[in-house]
This record gives C-alpha cells, sequence and structure tokens, in this order.
C-alpha cells in the first residue's frame, strides 16, 4: 500500500498537532540557519544527547571536509612546514582528532567543556566545540 506524499506528511504531523503550542515551542527541532549557541547545545546534552551527538558531528565533518580542501589547495607549501600546519589551524580550529574517535566520545568532550565553561556558553556551539576540541586534541605541541 503506497501512501500519497500529503497523506504521509499529514501522517507525520499529526503527533505534532496533538501537542500543546508551549509543548511544541519546547520540542522544536533546531531551525535551519540559525546559529545554534553554546547553551542550546549544552541544553540537548543534558536533555536530547542524540541530537547533540548529532549536531557535534556534523561540525566535525565540516572540518574534516574543510580540512581536505585546504590540504589540496597548498599543495605548493612543503607539507613539513610550520607554515603549512598553521594555516591549516586557522581552516580547521586547531585540532587534530585521533583517528579512533568515536562519535561517544567526541560528543561527551564537548558535552563536558560546555557545563564546565557555562560563562561561555551565549558563543556560538561550533566556536565552543573548536575551542573543546582544540584543548583535548592539540595540533602542535607549543
Amino acid at each position: 500500500m503506497r501512501l500519497s506524499l500529503s497523506a504521509a506528511a499529514l501522517l507525520l504531523l499529526l503527533p505534532q498537532a496533538a501537542l500543546s503550542e508551549e509543548e511544541s515551542q519546547e520540542k522544536a527541532p533546531p531551525v535551519i540557519g540559525h546559529v545554534v549557541t553554546g547553551k542550546q547545545l549544552d541544553e540537548w546534552c543534558e536533555e536530547d544527547r542524540s541530537l547533540a551527538s548529532a549536531y557535534i558531528q556534523g561540525i566535525l565533518d565540516e572540518a574534516q571536509r574543510t580540512k581536505n580542501l585546504t590540504i589540496r589547495a597548498t599543495k605548493q607549501t612543503p607539507k613539513n612546514s610550520s607554515r603549512y600546519e598553521r594555516y591549516l589551524q586557522q581552516f580547521v580550529g586547531a585540532f587534530c582528532l585521533p583517528p579512533d574517535l568515536s562519535n561517544t566520545k567526541a560528543t561527551a568532550i564537548a558535552c563536558r567543556w560546555m557545563a564546565e565553561h557555562s560563562w561561555q556558553l551565549e558563543r556560538p556551539a561550533s566556536s565552543l566545540i573548536a575551542r573543546s576540541y582544540k584543548f583535548a586534541f592539540p595540533c602542535l605541541e607549543e
């Protein structure tokens, strides 16, 4: 049995319609194009760890994509030079993730950072995630 697109959409919306307006505002998913703050990520860490984990994975995927693009763009620079490493760091956020890092551990590190640095939670969550990994996984010893 196939459902029409409108019938499928209605089935997805029915549970939402049963919620009061206040409840639906509390459980509303993040808005696309909206900057997620550290405060919002901290709330997800406490209330919906899977949402926090998905958001953090997206940030890490983008960091890796940016790093790969940067590597391609800097082929002229010798890879063993300090200039190359500094150039990569400004794009990636100055962290180098270990290859065996699980999403569960990555989420735990970021969520712990949010909890321990509550005075910074008005900043964008993406920059706070980068900061947490900068301290957990620095690229270069300074």
